[in-house]
């Protein structure tokens, strides 16, 4: 009987420490209310983003920098990576989705934030629009299209892979439907600026609003993680 009882309480600290979810973890359910709102101002920022138009990037480019959503579209979405980076930060601490995805958790994070460092200059290109309709110095939007290149598809990519393999942990169509959410995103929106620079067609830019795919997995996972506090078995 004692063998029993301690059997039992055995399986009972395995279940409340590291290596699986606390449904009552205060930091992952912070973590994932963050996540929540990371994933609504992103999609915010993501629709508020002013359209180009013209037969080159630079036209279209200029006509976003003039408009007045420009500034203001970019600190939703920056706000949105810093909040994201945050919730994402604090559910690897609760260990909320398990150990086995720790590993996943550090490269979003990574990933996270080198998107939210790109995004400083892209939100300060609004202030260049003078120099770039005149043919001046547009450092800040240089930097923005240059690393743009390499931190749009890291984000998107891995944001899919970590998906997935949520996803293969619950093993619930929930959670695969999420999952295809994040895909789609990493073949829209991950692919929109490298082969903007490949191609230099502004038609391409109609792949940036695939941003919105990732921000519904976002917050449909946060969701999940909030009614259940373990996401990896609903």
């Amino acid at each position: 009987m004692s063998r029993a009882v301690e059997s039992v309480e055995s399986t009972d600290l395995r279940l409340t420490g590291t290596g699986a979810a606390r449904v009552g973890e205060p930091g992952g359910r912070v973590g994932a209310a963050l996540l929540a709102i990371a994933g609504i101002s992103m999609a915010a920022g993501g629709l508020l983003h002013p359209h180009g138009s013209g037969d080159t990037v630079d036209e279209a480019l200029g006509g976003m920098l003039a408009s007045p959503l420009w500034n203001l579209s970019h600190l939703l979405v920056l706000a949105g990576l810093i909040i994201g980076i945050a919730g994402f930060v604090l559910v690897r601490r609760s260990d909320v989705l398990g150990a086995s995805l720790r590993r996943w958790l550090t490269l979003v994070i990574v990933t996270w934030s080198l998107a939210a460092v790109e995004t400083v200059p892209h939100l300060l290109a609004g202030g260049e629009h003078a120099a770039h309709v005149s043919g001046g110095p547009t450092p800040m939007t240089d930097a923005h299209v240059l690393l743009s290149t390499i931190t749009t598809p890291l984000l998107a990519v891995i944001t899919a892979l970590f998906a997935i393999q949520l996803a293969r942990h619950a093993r619930t169509a929930v959670a695969w439907v999420l999952a295809g959410f994040a895909l789609l995103g990493a073949v829209t929106f991950g692919a929109a600026s490298p082969l903007l620079a490949i191609t230099g067609n502004p038609a391409v830019s109609a792949l940036f609003p695939g941003q919105l795919f990732i921000d519904v997995w976002l917050v449909g996972t946060a969701v999940r993680l909030l009614s259940s506090g373990r996401p990896g078995h609903r």
